[in-house]
């Protein structure tokens, strides 16, 4: 009968003209042992069974709480415009392509890949009196970038993150800045304090 040369791909009808279609009548589609889970994608000619890929965001960590002195980190100095160094013997890095430059375990900068980060950093310095502040920045080699962490003379006043998003677009270096110091003890008289209660947190974002 002529309504049976009717076809969708290479679904026909039955006796009743009704036509059943598969995913796999298709003309464009390939079907190789299909699971739960999968879905098409188009390969360029046409469209086939995958597995999505499993994206796990990298991360880095540093800090320990480890009782290791600020005076011996080889840091330049605790003023305006210095570095803060950070110690982490074994700091956690699942972020691939990425540089954390350190000497002593005392770490320096970190150089991030091109993508999307959240970056988050405390500092813990010593200061002289009450009155004294720290205040810092992460810096990406060219300017000053998220918000401003700071740290007071007592241990309660430690825990305000500097915290910024960046998308580097190629391989750029990150330090945290010093942008404000009043009353901080120098370099060569600081004692753990950074080292116990200072940390790193770099969260890859996945877009």
């Amino acid at each position: 009968m002529s309504h049976n040369k009717l076809k969708v791909g290479t679904g026909e009808p039955n006796r009743t003209s009704d036509i059943i279609v598969n995913v796999g009548n298709i003309s464009d589609v390939t079907l190789t042992t299909p699971t739960n889970g999968q879905f098409l994608t188009y390969d360029g000619s046409g469209w086939e069974n995958s597995s999505p890929t499993a994206i796990t965001p990298g991360i880095i960590f540093a800090g320990e709480g480890a009782t290791q002195n600020y005076s011996g980190s080889g840091a330049s100095g605790v003023t305006t415009s210095d570095d803060i160094l950070f110690y982490a013997s074994s700091p956690t890095n699942t972020i691939a392509n990425t540089t954390i430059t350190s000497a002593s375990s005392w770490i320096s900068s970190i150089t991030l890949p091109a993508g999307t980060f959240r970056i988050l950093a405390v500092a813990g310095l010593e200061l002289t009196a009450s009155s004294g502040l720290i205040e810092y920045r992460w810096h990406d080699g060219t300017a000053l970038v998220g918000c401003t962490g700071n740290a007071g003379y007592t241990d309660d006043r430690v825990g305000n993150p500097t915290v910024a998003v960046v998308a580097p677009t190629g391989n750029t270096t990150y330090t945290v800045r010093i942008t404000t110091s009043t009353s901080v003890v120098a370099v060569a008289s600081q004692t753990a304090r950074h080292a116990e209660r200072g940390y790193i947190i770099i969260e890859e974002v996945k877009t």
